[in-house]
């Protein structure tokens, strides 16, 4: 390739580009060219919304183990070249889906008896500077408030496992090529 290429050749290589199949140079020549024109910067979202767009409706088949075993150390070595970590640690190899840290039970309670403490502090200094009346209404409110509170985040855990699972189910689908 020649030092400056033309506005043409770079052009004329944005599909590979979208498809990021350019080596280093030539990709980051043919990004910093569309990051300047307009132009090239339309047509490269296009063909990357394009490249997305087959790769959703494509059949899915199974490479054999002949031929994904080059694709794989061509993957793994542009991720390497790239300072990018693995795609896949060993402890997600085993089960297919990432590894989630387990919380003890002192970790899962701690804000729990955090809010328990709190509302404690705040009867005693109600009972004690306040009729004892006005601190049992406060500790109600915060009873209430800490109700709604586990309501919630049950809530948001069950949207969040719901999500995981709709995830690594998409996962699953867009893996064509075995190990």
């Amino acid at each position: 390739m020649t030092a400056a290429p033309s506005h043409e050749e770079l052009r004329e290589m944005l599909p590979a580009a979208a498809l990021e199949v350019l080596d280093g140079e030539d990709l980051q020549l043919v990004l910093a060219h569309a990051r300047d024109c307009a132009e090239c910067a339309r047509l490269l979202g296009e063909y990357r919304e394009v490249a997305a767009a087959i790769a959703l409706v494509l059949p899915r088949r199974q490479l054999s183990a002949a031929g994904s075993a080059p694709l794989r150390a061509r993957l793994l070595a542009r991720a390497r070249e790239s300072g990018r970590p693995a795609p896949v640690r060993p402890e997600e190899a085993a089960t297919g889906s990432p590894a989630r840290r387990r919380f003890s039970l002192a970790e899962r309670w701690a804000g729990w008896a955090v809010a328990a403490g709190l509302a404690g502090v705040m009867l005693m200094h109600h009972a004690v500077h306040r009729p004892l009346d006005y601190g049992w209404l406060v500790a109600g409110a915060l009873l209430v408030v800490l109700i709604g509170l586990g309501a919630y985040a049950r809530d948001q855990r069950g949207r969040a496992s719901a999500l995981q699972s709709h995830l690594d189910s998409l996962q699953r689908r867009s893996e064509p090529f075995g190990p």
